[in-house]
């Protein structure tokens, strides 16, 4: 294995770094890497308010972000276990400065993976994704589960059963 820097020029300032790991398979090794990364971005924060107040709450607390789908983007909601706060961030925007173990599962939402309990399934082919503590919960659409639960095997020590 080896590491390599890149530093480029032709970046905007707006534009978040990238990590990338090129792998033929996810083995222990990368597991590792994907695992310290992660841990070490979940002391990130992010400016989020609620009312007339700005609070700055640790990445790894939230639980999702949601759009209630309006025109124009909408508003984007953060879900702690016990708070919702808002966003002055659009979704896609988000998603793309969110660490690897937070994924979009459907056109409104971008769930932190590593905090879901269950995903239960129905006959619709959407699944219901819940978490610990709580009774939030959200609703992936059919085009994303396998990603998601993908993500969830791909991040957590338990291995599919097939």
């Amino acid at each position: 294995m080896k590491l390599r820097i890149e530093i480029s020029d032709d970046r905007s300032d707006d534009t978040p770094d990238e990590v990338i790991i090129r792998c033929k398979s996810i083995t222990d090794e990368v597991r590792r890497l994907q695992n310290a990364f992660n841990s070490a971005l979940k002391g990130s924060e992010l400016a989020l308010t609620s009312g007339n107040t700005e609070y700055f709450i640790p990445v790894n607390d939230i639980l999702f972000f949601e759009t209630d789908g309006t025109s124009g983007g909408g508003h984007v909601s953060a879900h702690t276990k016990d708070s919702m706060y808002y966003s002055e961030l659009k979704l896609y925007e988000l998603e793309a400065m969110l660490p690897g173990y937070f994924a979009r599962i459907s056109k409104s939402c971008i769930v932190n993976s590593s905090k879901i309990v269950s995903l239960g399934r129905n006959v619709t082919g959407t699944a219901e994704a819940l978490f610990a503590g709580t009774s939030k919960k959200v609703y992936v659409s059919r085009m994303y589960y396998k990603v998601l639960k993908n993500l969830i095997y791909e991040t957590r020590l338990s291995k599919p059963s097939h």
